[in-house]
């Protein structure tokens, strides 16, 4: 272990390739497991006790772990060797893992990679291969599966669930309960499973965005949701308006894989 933590309490075990910075706290009974890959600690981070991590393993300043917290676990596939170091974690600054909270290492090439001032409240998790942007608030329960990407200032209700390789767009609210196994655009709100039932626009005043902005993705959203149009003519007309929050979703919509959230029920 090389580094200048300011504490690291007598029962912490640290193993292998760790390297801290300086003002880090190492609580009671935390684990620093280094022995698969190496476990970069950046500078001013808390790991509050009992919690465990796994190299490789990238975290940038100010992170706060609380017990009970695992990152940088092996991914939950009955076919991976969870001896396979793979790409690892990289975690960014200021960042807040509460309790239970959990965050696997990739199986392929990239890691998985979460960027910052997140929120992951207690027992949220991101599966292996996710990409997470920053600002977002994960609440008791909120699940990500691999391989899925979210953008930045997404809010997860309690135990809302997201499905392998699904899209969350930036400024999308997944209220309680609520699941999306298709891609959910931009600062839309998702209700139940799939369905979209409005736009946050108290998320889209909170960050700021101008008055022309809000004003416009009113407006896209009311081609995409609440004129009865397939996807390919909302896409269509979006191109034809040509301004830059139209191009936006039609760009989201066209690179969709598994298709996007429609305003309708399932049921």
């Amino acid at each position: 272990m090389t580094g200048l933590a300011d504490h690291i309490h007598a029962s912490a075990t640290i193993d292998g390739d760790v390297t801290l910075g300086t003002g880090v706290t190492i609580g009671p009974n935390c684990v620093l497991d280094g022995t698969r890959g190496p476990i970069r600690i950046g500078d001013g981070c808390r790991l509050i006790g009992g919690c465990y991590l796994w190299g490789p393993l990238t975290m940038g300043q100010g992170n706060t772990v609380w017990p009970g917290a695992a990152l940088g676990g092996a991914p939950q596939d009955v076919n991976f060797d969870p001896e396979t170091p793979g790409a690892g974690l990289e975690i960014g600054a200021g960042n807040v893992f509460r309790e239970g909270a959990s965050v696997h290492r990739a199986k392929t090439e990239s890691p998985t990679r979460i960027g910052d001032e997140n929120y992951f409240m207690a027992g949220a998790h991101a599966g292996h291969d996710s990409v997470m942007g920053c600002m977002n608030q994960l609440a008791n329960g909120a699940l990500l599966a691999g391989h899925a990407t979210v953008g930045d200032r997404v809010i997860f209700g309690g135990n809302a669930g997201v499905h392998q390789f699904t899209r969350i767009g930036t400024g999308a609210f997944l209220r309680g309960t609520a699941g999306a196994s298709m891609d959910v655009p931009p600062w839309c709100i998702v209700h139940e499973v799939n369905r979209i039932a409005g736009l946050n626009l108290i998320g889209m005043r909170r960050s700021g965005m101008p008055a022309d902005e809000l004003r416009r993705r009113r407006e896209v959203f009311r081609i995409m949701y609440r004129q009865g149009l397939s996807m390919p003519s909302v896409v269509a007309q979006l191109r034809a308006d040509g301004d830059a929050v139209g191009v936006e979703l039609a760009d989201f919509i066209e690179s969709s894989k598994r298709g996007v959230c429609s305003g309708r029920s399932k049921r």
